[in-house]
């Protein structure tokens, strides 16, 4: 019987800054490794780090499953001024929201669930709330250090609560691994797919 394809979720920064080639290349490795395992990559359909992941692992053979806050493509790129070419399928939200936010929060609120794990490299308000919903959904996520951010930052908002509380019913079936580095994130991506 044919193995399952791990289903990787990848949440981080998206603003408009210079990324460096550290950044892009360290993305473009993790995208190759995806892609490598057979991984089906899903993003939030933006800019930055998940679309940078996405658009390697989408030349490498992975399916690539954007989720936008659009309703549909035209929608995507003039309203939201998001690219294209970081997927290989498109899922539109199926109900516009009173306000832009609405349709951020149901976009990440329906990505959670289709995904095995959860990766976050860097990020701001978007990825830190993306982190709560994987935590809430008891997924494993993946927090990779040296992007700052939302990755940081939930990093130590975890290890503040792991800490005080020694009530294992806190943390939710959620699992929480903090690497240094892309290269720890995917030899600890590699641990988790043996085992699927």
């Amino acid at each position: 019987m044919k193995k399952k394809p791990m289903r990787v979720t990848v949440y981080g920064g998206t603003n408009n800054k210079a990324f460096t080639e550290q950044e892009l290349d360290c993305s473009e490795r993790l995208g190759r490794y995806l892609a490598k395992i057979g991984a089906e990559v899903l993003t939030g359909a933006c800019r930055g780090f998940p679309r940078f992941v996405g658009r390697e692992a989408a030349r490498n053979g992975s399916k690539v499953i954007g989720y936008s806050p659009a309703m549909n493509e035209q929608e995507h790129i003039e309203k939201y001024k998001f690219p294209m070419d970081g997927v290989t399928h498109m899922e539109y939200i199926k109900v516009n929201g009173e306000h832009q936010a609405d349709n951020f929060l149901r976009r990440s609120w329906d990505m959670v669930p289709f995904s095995d794990v959860a990766i976050a490299l860097g990020g701001s308000w978007g990825t830190y709330t993306e982190l709560l919903f994987s935590f809430w959904y008891k997924k494993t996520i993946i927090l990779v250090q040296g992007f700052g951010g939302a990755t940081e930052a939930f990093a130590n908002t975890w290890n503040f609560f792991d800490s005080r509380d020694n009530n294992p019913a806190v943390h939710m079936g959620s699992t929480i691994i903090n690497v240094a580095n892309v290269d720890e994130a995917i030899a600890a991506l590699e641990k988790l797919h043996s085992k699927l």
